[in-house]
């Protein structure tokens, strides 16, 4: 059984909040390289406001935003939702960027993270469904997806590729999931 922590606070990331989130970020790029699109290197020389997109304040239908969860004034915990620009997909979105900080897993953030998202995809204009790429070995990151409702529904093989050195080379499988709305 999961512990939840009522002293979390659940909401979206405003811009005076992008320095804290480009912080998290970054970390979750260092200890998490498979389960993420971006590299560390390249991300690290981007600035904050490079996120402001992100955002989704330009989004007049809804479904864009990053969300964050705070214990006290540290963000601890963050999510993204993207929803799809080209018209024919505008009723889809991309949940991503999903990390919770190591010291503060267990505590039912992940869970609660993801569920504020789905409620807040939920209030998008026409949006109809979400869906995620998860790292294939990351049982407990399945798990998660699967209590709030994600189905998977295929397997990209070697989707990351990673580069440890030279000969030194690691690939990772993405499962696709996705919730209808």
């Amino acid at each position: 059984m999961v512990e939840t922590d009522s002293s979390v606070r659940i909401a979206r990331i405003a811009a005076a909040d992008l320095s804290a989130y480009k912080n998290l970020r970054d970390e979750a790029l260092r200890l998490y390289p498979d389960a993420f699109d971006a590299d560390l290197d390249s991300e690290r020389a981007r600035p904050p406001e490079s996120y402001l997109g992100r955002l989704g304040l330009s989004e007049t239908l809804g479904g864009s935003f990053l969300m964050g969860a705070w214990v006290g004034s540290e963000l601890v915990g963050m999510i993204g939702l993207e929803r799809q620009s080209q018209q024919k997909l505008r009723h889809s979105a991309e949940l991503n960027s999903m990390m919770v900080h190591p010291r503060h897993t267990g505590k039912g953030i992940g869970i609660r993270l993801v569920e504020a998202a789905i409620a807040q995809a939920r209030q998008a204009i026409g949006l109809e469904q979400v869906v995620l790429r998860v790292s294939a070995s990351s049982e407990s990151a399945i798990r998660l997806y699967e209590r709030a409702g994600f189905q998977g529904c295929g397997v990209v093989p070697h989707a990351i590729k990673l580069v440890d050195g030279p000969g030194q080379v690691r690939y990772f499988d993405k499962l696709t999931m996705v919730l209808i709305l």
